[in-house]
């Protein structure tokens, strides 16, 4: 059965009801069969309160996790790891809990986006290299995916710019691909090996930007590509790109040939869902002709303003009159672009 994934940020306890709603009215008529359900951190954790960081926890997730059971879905907790540990210059509650995970240290919380390319800083990372970070990661990960009943894990990985920085007393010096394949390798042995769930990434550091003419966001301009032939081929990788591109997504075949599961991700805007899944599709048939032993497996198709009442209000609308609008970015493009992908693969078998 094809991949037909939904991916969503919560926090607030208080939109529970409408997300059930969502879930029954909305994706389960159109076949959807994967809900991945962002926590970036934003749960209220048991084994650390104080990094809880939303309203949203146990209570809420185990009535979530029946409704999309009863509708044949599976819920896949997505927690960011090594990147994202914050936006911008904000740190997460990780990070100002315990700043002696952060990777660059030296950078204020109070400094100015505005005025500081993204490329020179993003956001801030853990520290690549410091082991004791898992010691709060893996409960916080193991929570969450308990309270659903899940059987995977979404680890997140993208956009990691901060690695190997020169002012990390550990990673300075480091290679950047041995230190994100080194991350990835430790959160499998957990999740993979130890607790045997299923693993998804984000593929984005994985992709080589200059060989695919891809931009520093939805691919990697600074080495850390090397490191997809260092980690482990039972990874799903979640490739997501959100813009036209007349060359096409050949990332999508490199990793099929290595044999990694892939699920392209597309976000708001139909057209470019549409031209990325055509794409992918054919991809995944000539991999299948080629013997490749990668598998194109679906699609997903993301949201990334955190859910409220009003926009799971407004994809519901939306998703349920069908719409297929061409010309909307916002949260009725995504409707539009999770009705088109459910259609588009009802019939695909990967």
């Amino acid at each position: 059965m094809a991949v037909r994934a939904v991916h969503l940020r919560v926090r607030d306890a208080g939109v529970t009801d409408k997300l059930i709603q969502y879930i029954k009215e909305g994706l389960y008529p159109l076949g959807i069969n994967l809900l991945c359900l962002e926590f970036n951190p934003g749960y209220n954790y048991r084994c650390f309160p104080e990094l809880a960081d939303g309203s949203f926890g146990r209570e809420q997730a185990q009535k979530v996790a029946l409704a999309a059971k009863e509708c044949g879905i599976r819920i896949v907790p997505l927690f960011m790891c090594l990147g994202h540990q914050g936006w911008r210059f904000e740190k997460n509650a990780l990070l100002k809990a315990h700043p002696e995970f952060d990777e660059t240290p030296d950078v204020p919380e109070d400094g100015d986006p505005e005025k500081t390319p993204d490329l020179e800083f993003y956001c801030h990372s853990w520290c690549a290299s410091n082991d004791d970070v898992y010691k709060y990661v893996f409960p916080m990960i193991d929570e969450i995916t308990e309270d659903f009943g899940s059987d995977c894990v979404h680890v997140g990985m993208d956009e990691v710019f901060s690695l190997a920085d020169e002012n990390c007393p550990r990673c300075k010096g480091g290679d950047r691909a041995e230190l994100f394949a080194r991350t990835v390798k430790i959160l499998h042995g957990h999740i993979v090996k130890e607790k045997g769930r299923q693993m998804i990434m984000w593929a984005d550091r994985l992709n080589c930007a200059e060989k695919f003419g891809y931009h520093a966001w939805e691919g990697d301009i600074w080495g850390t590509w090397r490191a997809l032939d260092m980690i482990p081929k039972d990874i799903i990788l979640a490739d997501w790109h959100y813009e036209m591109n007349e060359k096409g997504f050949a990332g999508i075949e490199a990793f099929l040939e290595r044999g990694f599961t892939v699920i392209p991700a597309g976000w708001r805007e139909l057209k470019q869902t549409r031209f990325l899944l055509d794409e992918a599709l054919k991809y995944g048939k000539s991999a299948k002709e080629k013997g490749f032993s990668g598998t194109m497996a679906g699609m997903m198709v993301t949201c990334w303003s955190e859910a409220s009442n009003e926009l799971l209000d407004t994809l519901l609308k939306s998703v349920k009159a069908r719409e297929q609008n061409e010309d909307a970015k916002d949260a009725r493009g995504i409707a539009s672009s999770v009705v088109y992908m459910a259609g588009k693969l009802k019939d695909y078998k990967p």
